[in-house]
């Protein structure tokens, strides 16, 4: 796989929504408590009641949450006249002005043809069409009009631009369970062309309907809600009593400018994403391949210029999934990274499928800002004792280099280099 010139593209703003904490301050308070938000999620279809493990975001309300922003009268009152959004595009919008902000890019007054968006992911609004759907279904002339506009995964990108003003490009990207990755990684790319200065990375709410609910659990993908279960000790990445993944709500947004963007508007970085590596199984199911993982791996570390022994932490997929979790330990020790500390966000968040890959990297940053990696939930008894997995209890640590990884139904390998501080 041939790659461009070595990158060197700075992170300067984030914003996060999930189960165990809304917005970036919350969520690194959780990340080091090992604090999460499972429980049963109960929906009905034809007159029966079925139930789901999930992380869930408790009250979140778009207005209320944008009010407790650092942004302008005047950016908030746009915000506040933004209607008809759909929850997905609700959670993604807040987490692009959260980055924004943090990213100090309203007081910057950056070029906005220089400016573009990648929002991650694809039919990420499936609850929210079919509660539309089912109200009209008997009464179609009264549809809402807006709903030719909500069901297309760009109204979140469309609603971005407006507020913000961005007329560089903007598009969805679809990669199911490595959309978050590939957003990032295009982002990347984008900048690397040399079109544009600054891209807004964005990956909106997944927000599943009951049929996508059902379908994962009738494929054997997701955990399926047993008599006496305790919902919070369901999701178990790497546990020898994993037995599927559990759905979390997430959402997330990267600011990436080039380093030069980011030095010349004098603003600090959170960190850099120095490599990438992506490739395909040539395989349309769901099992995944060590071989195609481990070559995802090695080539993100050969991009950034780096060997097995730089890296000091791996923010795995970890899904909880019996043969993802082991397939994955595989690849881990094929890849050459034996004895590397790593764990699995999701054992606090929950899978945000679509979103996963973007809000592991902003877990990965803060914890390699603020010098700690979080606890992995629930791991008891791990599938494999040749990885330096991180235990019950958050540990302090210093790292400069980090691997997270994405993977997907369909053969769908990523993987990113972190770096923590400027090349």
């Amino acid at each position: 796989m041939s790659f461009l010139p070595p990158i060197d593209i700075a992170v300067t703003g984030m914003g996060v929504i999930t189960p165990a904490g809304v917005g970036k301050g919350p969520f690194g308070d959780a990340l080091k408590a090992g604090r999460s938000n499972f429980r049963a999620l109960a929906l009905e279809q034809g007159g029966q009641r079925f139930q789901y493990p999930a992380g869930l975001v408790d009250g979140f309300n778009f207005r209320e949450a944008i009010s407790r922003l650092s942004i302008s009268p005047e950016l908030a009152a746009k915000c506040q006249r933004m209607r008809n959004l759909s929850k997905s595009a609700s959670f993604g919008l807040f987490c692009a002005l959260e980055a924004w902000a943090d990213a100090g890019l309203e007081e910057a007054s950056p070029d906005m043809e220089r400016v573009a968006i990648v929002s991650a992911g694809s039919n990420t609004q499936q609850a929210g069409l079919l509660a539309i759907q089912e109200k009209y279904r008997e009464k179609l002339q009264f549809m809402p009009p807006t709903y030719g506009l909500n069901f297309f995964d760009t109204d979140l990108v469309g609603a971005i631009s407006e507020i913000l003003g961005v007329r560089g490009e903007g598009h969805s990207l679809g990669a199911a369970s490595a959309s978050g990755n590939m957003a990032i990684i295009q982002g990347c790319r984008l900048i690397q062309s040399g079109e544009y200065g600054l891209v807004l990375v964005v990956a909106p709410l997944m927000d599943l309907s009951i049929f996508e609910y059902q379908g994962f659990t009738s494929l054997g993908a997701m955990a399926e809600l047993r008599a006496g279960d305790l919902p919070d000790a369901i999701c178990r990445p790497f546990d020898e009593a994993h037995r599927g993944f559990v759905h979390g709500q997430s959402a997330g947004c990267l600011i990436l400018e080039s380093a030069e963007h980011a030095a010349r508007r004098g603003q600090e970085s959170c960190g850099h994403i120095i490599g990438y590596g992506v490739n395909m199984d040539a395989n349309r199911n769901p099992n995944p391949s060590a071989a195609g993982e481990r070559k995802a791996m090695a080539a993100a570390m050969a991009s950034a210029g780096l060997s097995p022994e730089d890296i000091q932490y791996v923010n795995t997929h970890g899904t909880a999934s019996p043969t993802g979790d082991q397939i994955e330990a595989e690849a881990l020790l094929m890849a050459g990274l034996k004895g590397v500390k790593a764990n699995s966000t999701k054992s606090l968040t929950g899978h945000g499928l679509s979103a996963a890959g973007l809000v592991e990297c902003i877990a990965t940053l803060i914890q390699m800002q603020e010098g700690f990696l979080h606890p992995n939930l629930n791991l008891q008894h791990p599938i494999n004792d040749q990885i330096n997995w991180i235990g019950p209890q958050a540990q302090k640590a210093e790292i400069t280099y980090a691997l997270s990884n994405s993977f997907a139904f369909g053969g769908l390998n990523t993987s990113i280099i972190i770096n923590a501080i400027k090349q």
